[in-house]
């Protein structure tokens, strides 16, 4: 049985008034997790961060990630930075919106879109276990408030320049942000934050859609809300824990640190009630 990771965090970004703050944290702090409680060592965890987080050294990452895993093995994908979206192909009436992540040299021509994403893990092998936390936001908001660099909080999404465009005229675009990533509808995430779905992966996302995830001033230093909330909890049960309970105790965590975001999990029902991290039986 092998072990694999691919962690991503950017702070810096090409274009200005963008960077964060927390990104490159939450990956040392994913990092040190891996190898204290999941016998992950150095060789087994590829890193990208900062300049080195390009669209295409993203994609790279990922297709290896998930064209190495055989059965038995785990793999583990965390992306820390902004979430943002972008019009459709057909987006002259903005009937839809995709969601993206955004890499250090973000082209909102040429986005990285969920569609891609999902596309890749869906080539995942029968066998392989497959865990992806997104500490970013997706829907997000359209509006461009400005944070001051020394901000507790700021949500680590961009707003898109169509939509920055449309709300500066007065006219602000049609339709609503879509996704492919996680499969699972609207109405379904909005009875239950935990969610059912046929995807081969374990999902874990920063918050809900109406909501963003923070990138916060935490322990100290920033970090991302929802990868602060994870490890504390992780540390705390010493690795063992189930992914119902760890999703649970995190959201209480970040409840009582009076966080409004919501963490969502969702997978196939074997894999919700599966241990984190660990191999499919």
């Amino acid at each position: 049985m092998a072990k694999k990771a691919l962690l991503i965090g950017i702070n810096r970004y090409r274009m200005p008034g963008a960077d964060l703050r927390g990104c490159v944290n939450d990956v040392k702090s994913i990092g040190k997790i891996l190898a204290d409680f999941y016998g992950f060592s150095k060789a087994d965890i590829a890193v990208l961060t900062d300049d080195k987080a390009t669209q295409a050294a993203m994609e790279r990452g990922i297709k290896a990630l998930v064209a190495g895993g055989r059965k038995g093995d785990v793999l583990l994908m965390h992306y820390s930075g902004h979430g943002a979206n972008v019009p459709d192909k057909n987006g002259d009436e903005a009937d839809q919106r995709d969601e993206i992540l955004c890499p250090h040299d973000l082209d909102w021509k040429k986005p990285l879109l969920d569609d891609w994403l999902r596309t890749s893990f869906d080539k995942l092998r029968a066998g392989v276990s497959l865990t992806v936390i997104m500490d970013c936001c997706h829907s997000g908001s359209n509006t461009r408030a400005l944070f001051p660099p020394d901000a507790k909080r700021i949500p680590r999404y961009l707003p898109n320049p169509w939509d920055i465009m449309a709300e500066e005229s007065g006219r602000r675009l049609r339709g609503k942000v879509t996704g492919t990533l996680r499969r699972s509808t609207a109405a379904t995430r909005k009875r239950s934050d935990v969610v059912t779905v046929d995807i081969p992966e374990l999902l874990i996302t920063g918050c809900r859609d109406t909501q963003t995830s923070a990138d916060a001033f935490l322990g100290g230093t920033y970090n991302g809300a929802l990868t602060y909330a994870l490890t504390t909890v992780l540390r705390e049960a010493k690795g063992s824990i189930g992914n119902r309970e760890l999703h649970a105790r995190a959201i209480s965590w970040l409840k009582g640190e009076d966080f409004d975001q919501v963490p969502q999990l969702e997978g196939r029902k074997e894999s919700l009630d599966r241990q984190f991290l660990a191999p499919i039986a």
